[in-house]
């Protein structure tokens, strides 16, 4: 070993790095579950460097000055099965003291009274107990320098104990296991660089002079997404003319900038881009706000500024796949699920999909009709005829006489049939978009369909009312909705006026149930017009600030009005609550209201095929409860 001065620098990275050892089963207290074991000698592995590939030893001080005992000390480090940290289940004991007897690191440890705890007892009663693995983080690192025969030692001389693990694989110096994402991924392996220079890349496409060649620029990348850090960090710097061991340098002081802000530990937050659940989620967020012209808020701010390619990148190394950008017509066919010949799963277009579906939501509710405010609910399970059964009254009840005889009554019953029905179109977002970060198409269908299904929801609803001349459609018992024999409409049209809405009212009021005696008593909540008669509905609503009590306007307050503009003439209507008296009724499929995105990877096109469907199905299913005045 060299005689330089040692020098110091941090970890390369703030995962959490696992080690083997082993204990002494003798140890073990059945009865209280506990046993002892030396969980660390300090002893040098090797590992690999993430950045250059060179190997070193790593060894671990344990001394009182170097090893960070605080939480062991206070009772929080696990027993885990394997490493495993994602569920209660995968904790099967505690630490319950650590301390340092002649150099090494010994912990004192009880298993849980689960049954994982006892089978590990079990196990060790038996004569064949696991092997200890330790977790940790090296928080500062003395840096040897090799001589030209020997690798260089580099030795935590900051380190601190995150958790002890039980693990089936015998202790083996030279295996190295590095926590990534909540994986336990093998890092122990070279950079790889495709040596391919006949195919024409990206670089070689640029004019601006750069300090690396092609293949250093790819291992730029490679190193760049190894930390995590987004494609666009590499393609700036190398752009700006820096060279491959520049790059490593401005890499490796990013990381440590990162820990000095956050004081890194192994159990990190759910809300990192470490996590791909949250990343995705970022994701979605960024591409919601370009397709809706919305300012993008929260963590997604950090890639506003990022491109498709880099986000789908992303995506991808969230989940271990390495990412070369010799093409970036390759990297938008692995991104969009076309990759070597053969489909895989991605999951940037169901991140497209999820931000389409809002996209389309919001246009979707902008453009709803307010007719649906008139309408009870119903969820269909398949296409079939759907019926709207209602009874009539119960008949009275009668005084019981001497004898006790209790007389049975008789029900009516009246039905009305309906249907959901599937309506559907047909969109994209090419491969040639998502190279040239054009979400403007995808952006525009997305709203454009989300506005037809609202079209398509109010021309059928509309269509409804409109049926037989404006009487409404026929019912099951031969007649149209509205008819003047029935009470509910008007016999000679009328403008709207407090005598006419009082007219309406009455005809409600006096409705009879099925029986054709028992008031319904139905009272109006809604006024529904066409545009040819919003301002004069809205005048005759409009509260007056009265000197007379003649002058009391008695329907300020009382009625909601509903402008529909696809009503053309002077008709007007009222409908009672849904709550109370349904008129209408609309059905959607398994409750899915309103259009829905599905995606598929693209077939007739490069790309991603999206597919907007609407299963929707509205009908009349009773007349009491709405009057139609024809107007004038």
């Amino acid at each position: 070993m060299s005689k330089t001065a040692p020098t110091h620098r941090r970890s390369p990275d703030a995962n959490t790095l696992t080690r083997r050892a082993s204990f002494d089963a003798k140890s073990f207290d059945s009865n209280a579950r506990t046993f002892t074991a030396v969980i660390s000698s300090g002893s040098a592995v090797k590992r690999r460097d993430p950045f250059d590939g060179s190997l070193y030893n790593e060894a671990l001080a344990v001394t009182p000055s170097s090893v960070r005992l605080d939480r062991a000390r206070s009772g929080v480090v696990p027993l885990l099965n394997s490493h495993r940290a994602s569920t209660l289940d995968d904790q099967i004991g505690v630490v319950t003291d650590v301390r340092i007897e002649g150099g090494q690191l010994v912990a004192d440890i009880r298993l849980s009274p689960s049954d994982a705890g006892k089978a590990v007892a079990a196990a060790i009663e038996a004569g064949t107990p696991p092997n200890i693995s330790i977790g940790y983080v090296v928080h500062n690192m003395t840096e040897g320098v090799a001589s030209r025969d020997a690798i260089p030692t580099h030795t935590a001389t900051d380190w601190e104990l995150l958790e002890v693990s039980l693990v089936p694989i015998p202790a083996d110096p030279q295996t190295f296991i590095r926590s990534h994402k909540g994986n336990n991924m093998p890092i122990d392996e070279s950079i790889e660089i495709d040596d391919d220079n006949e195919q024409e890349t990206e670089y070689s496409k640029r004019n601006q002079p750069r300090a690396m060649s092609d293949r250093d620029a790819r291992a730029a990348y490679d190193i760049a997404a190894r930390a995590h850090l987004p494609a666009e960090f590499a393609r700036q710097h190398i752009e700006q003319g820096v060279t491959l061991a520049q790059f490593r340098t401005l890499v490796f002081n990013k990381l440590a900038d990162a820990a000095d802000r956050t004081q890194t530990s192994s159990i990190r937050s759910d809300e990192t881009f470490d996590n791909p659940n949250f990343l995705n989620r970022t994701i979605e967020d960024v591409l919601y706000a370009r397709m809706a012209g919305k300012p993008v808020e929260g963590a997604a701010r950090e890639m506003a500024g990022r491109t498709l390619l880099d986000l789908g990148t992303m995506v991808l190394q969230s989940r271990g796949e390495r990412v070369s950008w010799s093409s970036r017509a390759q990297i938008a066919d692995h991104v969009m699920q076309r990759s070597g010949g053969y489909h895989t799963t991605s999951d940037f277009p169901i991140l497209l999909q999820g931000a389409g579906q809002r996209v389309l939501r919001d246009a979707y509710q902008a453009a709803e009709t307010p007719l649906k405010l008139l309408a009870r609910r119903r969820t269909a399970v398949d296409f079939r005829p759907m019926t709207s059964a209602q009874l009539s009254e119960a008949p009275q009840l009668l005084e019981v006489g001497e004898a006790g005889q209790i007389k049975y009554g008789s029900r009516s019953e009246s039905k009305e049939v309906g249907s959901v029905k599937t309506y559907a179109r047909l969109f994209s977002i090419s491969r040639n978009a998502l190279i040239n970060d054009d979400l403007d198409a995808f952006g525009n269908s997305a709203r454009d369909w989300g506005k037809s299904a609202a079209e398509t929801e109010a021309g059928l609803l509309v269509a409804l009312l409109t049926a037989n001349n404006g009487d409404g459609p026929t019912l099951s018992d031969g007649n149209p909705v509205y008819k003047t024999t029935r009470g509910n409409k008007a016999s000679v049209g009328s403008a709207i006026t407090v005598d006419a809405l009082g007219d309406g009212r009455q005809a409600l009021r006096n409705m009879k149930g099925l029986d054709g005696k028992t008031p319904i008593n139905a009272i109006p909540k809604h006024l529904v017009v066409g545009s040819a008669k919003e301002t004069e509905a809205e005048q005759v609503l409009a509260a007056i600030a009265a000197a007379h009590v003649d002058d009391v306007n008695p329907f300020s307050g009382k009625m909601a009005l509903h402008v529909e503009p696809r009503l053309a003439g002077n008709a007007w209507r009222l409908f009672a609550d849904p709550s109370q008296v349904s008129s209408i009724v609309i059905a959607y499929l398994n409750d899915l209201a309103g259009p829905q995105l599905a995606v598929q990877e693209g077939w007739t096109t490069l790309g991603a095929e999206f597919r907007a469907v609407l299963d929707f199905g509205c009908w009349m299913e009773d007349w009491r409860g709405t009057y139609l005045n024809p107007g004038n």
